[in-house]
C-alpha cells in the first residue's frame, strides 16, 4: 500500500553540488541523488525524494525535511535505521515517519531558518573551513558595538516586503514578496559571529 514518508535529514554539503539531482552529469553528486540511490538499494523502488529547499553547493543542513512515496513493507519509523548504513558519513537520516497524504516538504513548510557564520581574523582558522566565511581582516568594531549595529540593521528586514533587490538573477519564484519572521546576529568567542534568519521562504541567493 502506497504511503507518504517524511524524513528529517542532516548533511555536510561540502562534497555535494547542492540538494537537487542534476541528471547524469559526470562527477556531479547531489544530496537528493545519493538518498534516492540508497532508497532504491533498500526497497527496489526508484523514488523521487522531495526536499524542502534547493540548497546551493556546499550548504550544510541540521534538520532538512523531505518526503517520498513508497510501497515498502518496512515500517516508516524504522526506515531511517535501514537507510543510514547505505548512506555516506556526511549524509544521515535522523528520523522517519508516516505523513499525511497531502504532506509536501515544500508546500507544507511554515518557515525556514538559516544560519550564516563569519569570522574576523587575519590568521586563517583551519577548523572553520567549509563552516564559516573568513573575512581575512581584523574585526572592524568591538564585538558589542558590532552586534548592536548589526541587529539594528536586521530589524529593517523583519516583516513582509518585496525583496526583488536582494535576489540574484534566475530562480523560478512566482512572487518576490517574502515574510521575515526574525533576523539576529549573535557571537561566539574568538571573533566568530553568525546571522540567524527565519522566514516563510527565500528567493534565489537572497540572503
Amino acid at each position: 500500500m502506497m504511503r507518504n514518508v517524511k524524513l528529517v535529514i542532516e548533511f555536510d554539503g561540502t562534497g555535494y553540488s547542492g540538494w537537487m539531482r542534476q541528471g547524469k552529469k559526470p562527477g556531479i553528486s547531489t544530496v537528493q541523488s545519493v538518498l534516492e540511490d540508497a532508497v532504491e538499494k533498500l526497497t527496489g523502488e526508484r523514488v523521487t525524494i522531495i526536499g524542502c529547499s534547493r540548497t546551493d553547493a556546499g550548504v550544510h543542513a541540521l534538520n532538512y525535511v523531505a518526503n517520498f512515496s513508497t510501497e515498502s513493507t518496512i515500517p516508516s519509523e524504522n526506515l531511517y535505521r535501514a537507510l543510514n548504513p547505505l548512506l555516506p558519513p556526511d549524509i544521515k537520516v535522523k528520523s522517519s515517519e508516516t505523513a499525511a497524504d497531502h504532506f509536501h516538504a515544500v508546500y507544507s513548510a511554515k518557515n525556514k531558518t538559516y544560519r550564516y557564520f563569519f569570522y574576523f581574523g587575519e590568521t586563517y582558522r583551519p577548523l572553520l573551513q567549509n563552516r564559516a566565511w573568513n573575512a581575512a581582516r581584523k574585526q572592524p568594531l568591538p564585538a558589542e558595538e558590532l552586534l548592536l549595529r548589526a541587529n539594528e540593521a536586521c530589524r529593517y528586514f523583519i516583516g513582509t516586503h518585496d525583496f526583488t533587490a536582494f535576489k540574484a538573477s534566475g530562480g523560478l519564484a512566482k512572487t518576490t514578496v517574502r515574510t521575515i519572521l526574525s533576523a539576529r546576529v549573535s557571537a561566539f568567542p574568538e571573533n566568530l559571529f553568525y546571522l540567524e534568519i527565519c522566514g516563510d521562504g527565500f528567493l534565489y541567493n537572497m540572503v
